[in-house]
Order: structure tokens, then sequence, then C-alpha cells
């Protein structure tokens, strides 16, 4: 598979965002998909990834900026391979924050993200680093700004409160 980077992101004339009303616009424009799709996803350094592809000509590789992007909203959604792909089919925040609302039919599906995690589990076999965790602590500041995180803010773990909690209704 040889790799390609994603340069093509401007709206077509058949992109479903054309078609969205006033109201639709203004409620895209205030969530978490618009802070994504302006400031994470054009920061995802889809370069860093081409070692995991071939030099010779064949099939271009599925965007990896979509690829990345799907697997961090599935973190951020705690979404499994199979709700990632089913939700991107069909919530058009998941296709604004990815820029694919012109696409005909959505670029992934769990096979693409089990092969890239194994083509990057390979890499990271062979070579000792770790592309995927490197290109999500490059944009942590950035996703930090999502989910606003306040780094002054100390925060506890919720599996400790939990066994806080359930310790303390067992000394009952």
């Amino acid at each position: 598979m040889a790799f390609i980077t994603n340069d093509c992101q401007q709206v077509s004339f058949d992109d479903s965002f054309i078609a969205l009303t006033e109201r639709e616009r203004k409620a895209l424009e205030k969530s978490w998909a618009k802070i994504f799709a302006d400031e994470i996803f054009p920061a995802i350094d889809e370069e860093r990834f081409s070692v995991l592809y071939s030099n010779k000509a064949s099939r271009p590789n599925t965007s990896v900026n979509i690829i990345i992007g799907a697997l961090i909203t599935k973190e951020f959604f705690d979404y499994s391979d199979d709700e990632i792909v089913e939700n991107l089919m069909l919530d058009f925040h998941l296709q604004y924050a990815l820029h694919t609302t012109s696409f005909a039919e959505q670029p992934i599906s769990d096979k693409t993200l089990s092969r890239f995690r194994k083509r990057c589990y390979d890499y990271e076999t062979l070579h000792g680093v770790d592309l995927y965790h490197d290109c999500v602590k490059d944009l942590s500041g950035k996703i930090a700004k999502i989910i606003k995180l306040n780094g002054r803010t100390r925060r506890t773990d919720s599996l400790m409160i939990y066994w806080r909690v359930k310790s303390f209704n067992k000394k009952e």
C-alpha cells in the first residue's frame, strides 16, 4: 500500500455540509467538532506514518489523519472499533471533525483501524518508536483544550474514587 497524504480539505459541491440549515451550522460551530476540525485534525502529522507504507506504486492508503482522528475520537467517547465506524457513518459531528462530509462513503472500517494499529505495533517492535503515542503526545495541548482540561487542577482518578466508595460502604 502506497503512502499518500490527505491534501483534499476543501468543501465540494456535493458536500453534505452545504445542505445544513443556518440553525444546524450554528449548532455545529458551537460543538466540539468545530475545534477538532479546525485545530486538531490539521495538526496531525501524517508524514511521520509514511514509514508504515510502501514506496512502490500501489493502492493508496486510507488517509492517516482520518485514521488518527478516528482513533482519538474513539477514545474521547469510549467507543469500540465497531462503534466509531458506525458513528462516523451516521454522526455528522464526526464527519465534520474528520473532514469527511463530502465523502460518498466513509473511508474507515474496523479492519482499517486494526490493520493500522498492527502496522504501528510492528514498527514499534522493530524500531522502538511508538508513532501513535508520539503523535497524540504532540497533539496533547490541543486535545486538553477540547476537553477543557486545566493543568493546574489536580484530578483524582475515577477508579480511586470507586474503590474509596466501595471500601467506605463495606465499613458501614
